[in-house]
């Protein structure tokens, strides 16, 4: 079985809709991560490239990512969101300190419930439901599933929300083209 052709998949591939291409059932999944790694750099950085265990043997999944264009006209739309989440991030692990063992804390005139796991605490609105997944050390740090997540349940951030067809993936490549870090 011949490596998956750059030039083909570029042609083959939609944004939403991402390819599956099987590799040779031989490789190994260090050997697998190497395909898709060199593939990824053939395609460039507008195309994620994963690669996954299959029991027929390994695959690598493509996908179209938000491209420059777009990610640069949504650009202020993120810079909001971003400074947004992270006042609100800091704000609520700030008064979540402030107590001992709270179950809950209030922010801007609403109760948002706490659930703590590791090195996180998932804050919960209430009433609205809107979800600030936040680093208990580290509560400015960006996460980009964190971020997606506070995005689509605030309902005022449709234009980034609307661009992260890829979910996960997309708001990576929307903070690289911002130069925003994050883990």
């Amino acid at each position: 079985m011949q490596p998956p052709d750059p030039a083909d998949i570029r042609r083959r591939l939609a944004r939403g809709h991402g390819l599956t291409i099987p590799l040779d059932p031989s490789l190994t999944m260090p050997e697998a991560t190497a395909v898709a790694r060199d593939l990824r750099s053939a395609l460039g950085a507008d195309v994620a490239v994963l690669a996954s265990p299959m029991a027929g043997g390994p695959i690598v999944r493509v996908l179209q990512l938000v491209g420059d264009a777009d990610a640069s006209a949504v650009l202020p739309a993120l810079e909001r969101l971003v400074a947004e989440f992270r006042a609100v991030a800091c704000a609520l692990v700030e008064r979540s300190n402030a107590l001992e063992d709270p179950e809950e804390v209030r922010h801007d005139g609403a109760t948002w419930s706490l659930f703590p796991h590791g090195e996180h605490c998932r804050f919960e609105n209430e009433a609205t439901g809107v979800v600030v997944e936040a680093d208990i050390h580290d509560p400015g740090r960006m996460d980009p599933y964190f971020l997606l997540e506070y995005a689509q349940t605030t309902g005022r951030h449709d234009a980034v929300v609307d661009l992260c067809v890829e979910g996960f993936h997309d708001m990576c490549r929307l903070l690289d083209v911002a130069g925003v870090v994050y883990r």
